[in-house]
């Protein structure tokens, strides 16, 4: 079992934050996707990679000036990705770390990644007998998904841009500098904010509306199991009216030494959970034992009333 932090986020099974709580947001990075180099018409001094780099921070500050949005320190988000970083034969791989476990133990909401999607230049040349105008007209777009901590899924996407334009003659030449540059991004990170947050605030209601059931779970013996509702750590047994919201769910059980439970279970009520243990090493006749008796019992409404049996 994954060993995460006590954490509940809005867009994972479990759902115990109330309506007014504010959204607890991770920004993982931002992509350059323009496939160009700098662009000439620019004067070449402004790479979009490097430019894509920094709007994180253009972002995360579009993400403070609500206060629907906690923004997670991303330094704790990155070293929480570095320690998810895939290891193969005690050296870490090249394999992209998953975002999802990071996010869940930050208590992340929402994680934003964003792409900058183009910047380029655009030139209208115009003849006025002895005089020549240039208006050069430089463009930049950005996308910004939100993503589920959960699942990884999409929740929402939302798009900016921004235009400036510069008049170039035979006594007037200008050329963009990446303070420049970085003005027409942050214009175009604060288009696609608005939208953004709204999206994220209106799937915050339509999932807290959900309709919830309540979730006990047991398990044998004096210490206590861990247990984890679709991967997320929602408690240790005895485990006594937790809300979770109602529908189909993967229940995990498990403690060291023992092998974890994993069910996948319909919750359509409140419901009530034995859950039998198994050791990691036990003797063939112990194994036979435990195989022929071991059943997890579920209860739904009034304890006492059996209404589902499963065989291990």
């Amino acid at each position: 079992m994954h060993k995460l932090s006590f954490g509940l986020a809005t867009w994972c099974a479990v759902a115990m934050l109330a309506a007014a709580q504010p959204m607890r947001v991770a920004v993982m990075d931002f992509a350059d996707q323009t496939g160009q180099r700098a662009d000439a018409q620019l004067g070449g001094a402004v790479a979009p990679g490097a430019l894509a780099a920094k709007a994180v921070i253009f972002l995360g500050q579009q993400m403070l000036g609500s206060t629907n949005f906690v923004l997670i320190d991303r330094r704790d988000f990155i070293t929480q990705l570095e320690k998810e970083q895939p290891i193969n034969q005690g050296r870490k791989t090249a394999a992209r770390p998953s975002f999802i476990h990071a996010a869940q133990a930050l208590r992340a909401d929402a994680v934003l990644r964003g792409n900058l999607l183009s910047f380029g230049s655009s030139k209208q040349v115009v003849n006025l007998g002895d005089n020549r105008t240039e208006l050069n007209r430089v463009a930049l777009r950005v996308s910004i998904e939100a993503l589920n901590p959960v699942d990884g899924a999409v929740i929402t996407m939302a798009t900016g841009a921004a235009t400036g334009q510069y008049r170039q003659t035979a006594q007037q030449f200008t050329e963009l500098s990446e303070d420049d540059a970085l003005n027409l991004l942050e214009k175009a990170i604060a288009d696609a904010a608005p939208k953004l947050r709204e999206a994220l605030q209106q799937a915050q209601l339509a999932q807290q509306s959900r309709p919830r059931i309540k979730l006990s779970v047991k398990a044998p013996g004096a210490d206590p199991a861990l247990v984890e509702v679709d991967g997320m750590l929602i408690g240790t047994t005895p485990l006594e009216g937790v809300e979770i919201f109602k529908g189909d769910h993967v229940l995990t059980v498990g403690k060291a030494g023992y092998r974890d439970v994993s069910k996948r279970i319909l919750f359509a009520k409140d419901t009530a959970i034995e859950v039998p243990m198994m050791r990691t090493e036990l003797s063939a006749e112990e194994m036979k034992q435990v195989l022929e008796k071991a059943r997890l019992h579920i209860f739904e409404g009034e304890p006492g009333m059996i209404i589902h049996t499963i065989n291990e």
